[in-house]
C-alpha cells in the first residue's frame, strides 16, 4: 500500500527520518495526518458501495490532505509570537493524537472498555490527557524545539509538523508512565447507565467573545486573537479528536466562515463527524465525564474556561412539576455567582445574558444506531477555574441526572426563566426547605435510575447539602 510523503521534502533530512521508521509507524503518521478524514469523507463514504475504502485511498487522500494543510504565506509573515502561539496548540494536538494512537494498541495498555454505546476512545483519551498535564515539561521542551526548528526553516506544511510530533511521541512514551494513570482514575469510577455528553467553551476575551464589534487593542492582548485566525492555522483539522472547533452563537452560517470574526473555541465531546450530523456520548459515568472536564483546563490551560454544557440521555420523564427554587438550586449549584465589576453580587452568566435557555431538549443522531436520540442539554454551567471552587463536576453531574430521572421537564423550563432572571440580578437566600426537597428529589431520581446503592446515596446527599449550604451563605 503506498503511502504519502510530499514532494517538496523528498531530499532533506525529513525524508531520511521518515524512511528510518517501521511500516507501522509510517502508517500511523498517515492516520494522525489525515485523522479528520475518517469522520469528514472516509465515514460517509462507507454507505456507497462504490466509494473507496480508506485503505485504499491513502495516497490520494494525503495528496489532498497536503495541499490543504499548509498555512497560507501571509499568515506566517504576520508575526512570530503568533505563529509560535498557534503552531504550539497544533504540535500539542499532534502529540495527544499519536500517545492515543500509541496507547489504543491491542494488549499495550490495561485501558477499561468505553461505555456501552459511547465514544470507543473516551479510555484512551482520558489517561493520555491525565498524562500530558502531570508531565508538561517534558513534552513542552520538545515541541519547542520543534517549533524553533519548523520557523526556523519557514515549513508551512502540517505533514511535517506530524511527523515532528510523531518523534516525540515514541520517544516520551511510557507504558508503565500511563498504566498509573489509568489505575489512578479508575479507583475513582462510578460507573451508570445514563449517556453523558460534554461541551466546554474558552475564550481569554469571555463574554465578549462572540461581540462582532471589539475594539483591536482587546482582541490584540489575546495571544489567540479570539480565535480568528483558528482557520488560518487549520485548527479543525488539529483538534478532531476532542471535536474542537469555534462557536460564534450563530446558526445558520457556514462551516468555513465559523471563525470569520472569532468566537469561543470548544471542546464539544458529543459530535463524532464534521459536517456535525452524528453524535456519540462520553461516558455513561459520571467520574469519568468530570476527569475529562478537569483534564481538559490543564490542557489548553493557556485559554481561559468560560462555561459548559452538559447533555444527559432522556430516558423517561419524571412526574414531579419543578418550581422556581428547584432551578435556583442548580444556579447555585452549577452557575456563576459572584461580583460583577461594579461590586454586586449577582448570578453572572444570567445577569450578564450569556444564553437564553437553561434547559433545552436536543435530538441527537448517533452514529451506532442511525436512530435520534433524545438529550436534555443543561446550558448554563459555567467552566470555572481549577481551585476556585471546593467542589468538582461530579456532584454537578449527578445532580443534573437524578433532577432528570425525578422532574418533568416541559414548558416550565422557559415559563420560570424572567424569575430565574430576576433572581440573577439580585440573588437572595433560597428557604431551607426548598433545598431540602431540592436534595431529596434529586436522590430519589437516582434511585430511579436503579445504579447507585443506598450508602452512595446518603452520602451524596449529604455532599450536595453541604455544598448548597456553602454557596447559600454567599447571599447573607
Amino acid at each position: 500500500m503506498a503511502l504519502f510523503f510530499p514532494k517538496e521534502y523528498r531530499a532533506t533530512p525529513y525524508r531520511a527520518l521518515y524512511d528510518s521508521l517501521s511500516p507501522v509507524s509510517r502508517m500511523m503518521i498517515q492516520r494522525e495526518f489525515v485523522g479528520v478524514s475518517y469522520l469528514r469523507r472516509f465515514h460517509l463514504l462507507k454507505k456507497s458501495p462504490s466509494g473507496p475504502s480508506f485503505k485504499s485511498d491513502q495516497l490520494p487522500a494525503g495528496n489532498f490532505f497536503h495541499r490543504k494543510l499548509t498555512i497560507n504565506r501571509l499568515v506566517w509573515w504576520h508575526q512570530e509570537a503568533l505563529v509560535k502561539t498557534h503552531l504550539k496548540f497544533i504540535f500539542r494536538h499532534y502529540l495527544f493524537g499519536f500517545l492515543v494512537q500509541l496507547a489504543s494498541r491491542k494488549q499495550e495498555l490495561p485501558l477499561p472498555p468505553p461505555s456501552p454505546a459511547c465514544y470507543w476512545e473516551t479510555p484512551a483519551n482520558l489517561v493520555v490527557m491525565r498524562w500530558m498535564n502531570r508531565h508538561r515539561q517534558s513534552w513542552e521542551n520538545a515541541i519547542n524545539s520543534s517549533i524553533d526548528q519548523v520557523v526556523s526553516k519557514s515549513i508551512r506544511h502540517l505533514f511535517i509538523y506530524c511527523l515532528l510530533a510523531f518523534v516525540i511521541a515514541k520517544k516520551l512514551y511510557n507504558r508503565d508512565e500511563l498504566s498509573d494513570e489509568i489505575e489512578g482514575f479508575k479507583t475513582l469510577a462510578m460507573p451508570g447507565i445514563t449517556p453523558i455528553g460534554i461541551e466546554m467553551e474558552f475564550s481569554n476575551l469571555g463574554r465578549l467573545a462572540t461581540n462582532k464589534n471589539n475594539p483591536p487593542d482587546l482582541i490584540r492582548q489575546d495571544p489567540f486573537r479570539n480565535m480568528e485566525y483558528y482557520d488560518s492555522f487549520l485548527f479543525e483539522d488539529i483538534t478532531w479528536r476532542l471535536g474542537g472547533y469555534v462557536d460564534t452563537h450563530e446558526h445558520g452560517r457556514r462551516l468555513l466562515s465559523l471563525s470569520r470574526y472569532g468566537g469561543f473555541f470548544e471542546y464539544s465531546m458529543i459530535r463524532v463527524d464534521y459536517p456535525r450530523t452524528y453524535t456519540l456520548p462520553l461516558t455513561t459515568d459520571p467520574e469519568i465525564a468530570n476527569q475529562m472536564i478537569c483534564e481538559s483546563l490543564d490542557f489548553i490551560n493557556e485559554i481561559r474556561p468560560h462555561s459548559l454544557h452538559i447533555n444527559i440521555e432522556k430516558r423517561g420523564s419524571g412526574e414531579i412539576e419543578p418550581k422556581l427554587d428547584d432551578f435556583l438550586c442548580l444556579l447555585l449549584l452549577g452557575g456563576d455567582l459572584g461580583y460583577n465589576e461594579d461590586g454586586q453580587l449577582k448570578e453572572k452568566r444570567f445577569a450578564d445574558k450569556e444564553f437564553h435557555r437553561v434547559i433545552k431538549l436536543r435530538r441527537h443522531l448517533s452514529l451506532f444506531t442511525e436512530t435520534k436520540k433524545d438529550v436534555i442539554e443543561y446550558a448554563f454551567l459555567r467552566l470555572w477555574k481549577k481551585g476556585t471552587r471546593n467542589y468538582d463536576y461530579r456532584p454537578v453531574i449527578l445532580a443534573l441526572k437524578g433532577f432528570q430521572y425525578v422532574y418533568h421537564l416541559g414548558s416550565n423550563c422557559l415559563d420560570q426563566l424572567p424569575d430565574m432572571q430576576s433572581w440573577a440580578e439580585k440573588p437572595c437566600p433560597l428557604p431551607t426547605s426548598s433545598v431540602d426537597d431540592f436534595i431529596n428529589n434529586v436522590v430519589r431520581g437516582l434511585k430511579i435510575e436503579g445504579v447507585y446503592p443506598s450508602c452512595f446515596l446518603a452520602d451524596f446527599a449529604e455532599e450536595l447539602s453541604q455544598i448548597l449550604l456553602a454557596r447559600q451563605q454567599l447571599l447573607h
